[in-house]
């Protein structure tokens, strides 16, 4: 935009001051006029002329002369002019003239989603025009900023899926719809033809995303979780969503049975745990590393001096897979008995009864190994009450029927039989106080609620009865 000239209503050309330089007296004259006399110069109208030295001065500054310009007062004026020259930006009339660019349509601009974005703020109801052009100007924006490889299409992406989530949701919006397709066509369009488009419109939206993060899941896998949050965290309904999740993954999983029943272990949690840096919430892919962990572990108890091997591969895959369970909803159906097997297999592994043989307590050393012990028979009673929480009937398994005997007499016993050991290290300690006899007590009465279910530990509970009724005499 440029500032327009005021018309000449005196019937002159309008006068452009030339390459010479302008003084009293000898400034140059259009052809056919005559010079101008110092002090007689014409005045605009309204304005009293200046006389030669006579001009008025602004206070502390002294005269003008003509041809030149003080320099504090054009420093004054530089910021004016500056914020007057911001006024005059070329700012479209509207988003519709911001998407001409070079006499071709585009189909956005910064501009035009610039307008657009105001215009939605400002509104008092939801333009539903406004929101569908926003949707359309983001999208295209972002696949071009994706096929230059910038960051900054994600943050269009995630607006645009929310604009078209709203549109998707708004009778009224396909209501119009329907109404320009009948316009269009010339002949009424069926009302299917409508709601299956409104239907499959989540899908063609989300399903270019999943694309990209299978094709950059091992080249650029950040940039692969990226385009599944964005499925992930966008306002389509939870059912659609899932089912683009789910169909991001499906053929995967469908390998995986044959895969584990070939013995390809390694390879199988590989792939899966790939895919999973992709989407660390997808049920399906933490139920599948569960079976192929409990799978290999299974196997491998049946091997001799594997048991360093199961633990390994249980950490390694609780580590993967807790994260993920802790994020999502409680889990149900085969992923819950899946979840269960391998809590099941972590008690083992806290119980130390991963191979052949349970733990003894015989092997127990000093104080502080029975300390030890006892931590991890209780972690393993968590785990296996975890177990049977998520899935009661595992006892009912042929494969997990020791769940319900770990349960009821394995650790507890166990435990029992820790209190007996660390009373005898108490009694039989030189120097003990009326705290060690007091604790060696309270111990040997907890070991004893279990000694009638194990006659070695009842006998051992009652010689340490006897050494303890010694030591307080």
């Amino acid at each position: 935009m440029t500032a327009r000239s005021e018309p000449n209503t005196t019937g002159t050309e309008p006068m452009t001051a030339g390459p010479e330089t302008m003084t009293a007296g000898n400034e140059p004259t259009a052809p056919g006029r005559e010079p101008t006399a110092p002090g007689n110069e014409p005045t605009a109208p309204g304005r009293k002329p200046t006389t030669t030295g006579n001009e008025p001065t602004t206070p502390g500054r002294g005269p003008t002369t003509p041809g030149s310009e003080p320099e504090p007062l054009a420093a004054e004026l530089e910021p004016l002019r500056g914020g007057l020259c911001a006024l005059l930006t070329d700012e479209p009339a509207s988003a519709y003239e911001a998407l001409w660019q070079g006499g071709e349509l585009q189909p956005w601009t910064r501009a035009a989603i610039r307008l657009w974005e105001r215009e939605y703020a400002h509104g008092i109801e939801v333009d539903i025009e406004v929101v569908h052009h926003l949707a359309i100007a983001h999208h295209a924006c972002a696949y071009d900023l994706e096929a230059a490889g910038d960051d900054a299409a994600f943050g269009h992406f995630e607006q645009a899926l929310r604009y078209w989530a709203t549109l998707y949701g708004e009778t009224d919006f396909w209501r119009r719809m329907h109404q320009r397709l009948d316009d269009a066509m010339g002949v009424p369009v069926p009302d299917e033809v409508v709601a299956q488009t409104r239907t499959r419109l989540p899908y063609n939206l989300l399903e270019p995303h999943l694309t990209l993060a299978a094709r950059l899941r091992l080249t650029d896998p950040g940039r692969a979780r990226r385009h599944v949050r964005l499925v992930t965290g966008c306002a389509f309904p939870d059912a659609i969503v899932a089912e683009a999740r789910e169909g991001l993954v499906r053929d995967v999983l469908d390998g995986v049975p044959a895969a584990v029943a070939e013995g390809r272990f390694a390879e199988t949690i590989g792939v899966l745990e790939s895919w999973l840096l992709l989407d660390p919430d997808s049920h399906g892919l933490l139920r599948a590393l569960l079976f192929t962990s409990r799978s290999w572990v299974e196997r491998l108890r049946e091997e001799p001096y594997a048991t360093r091997r199961s633990d390994e591969l249980l950490g390694r895959m609780d580590a993967l897979v807790r994260p993920g369970l802790a994020r999502t909803a409680a889990p149900g159906g085969e992923f819950a008995k899946e979840l269960a097997r391998h809590e099941f297999l972590l008690a083992l592994r806290s119980f130390g009864a991963l191979g052949t043989s349970a733990p003894s307590p015989d092997a127990l050393g000093s104080l502080s190994e029975v300390e030890q012990a006892r931590h991890r028979a209780r972690r393993a009673v968590q785990h296996v009450d975890r177990a049977l929480e998520l899935y009661p009937e595992m006892g009912e398994d042929p494969r997990y029927a020791e769940v319900t005997e770990l349960r009821s007499d394995g650790l507890p016993g166990f435990l029992a039989w820790l209190d007996a050991v660390e009373a005898q290290f108490l009694l039989t300690a030189f120097g003990i106080g009326d705290g060690e006899l007091s604790r060696a007590r309270r111990l040997l009465d907890a070991a004893g609620a279990y000694a009638a279910a194990d006659p070695g530990l009842e006998e051992f509970v009652r010689s340490l009865e006897n050494l303890l009724s010694v030591r307080r005499a």
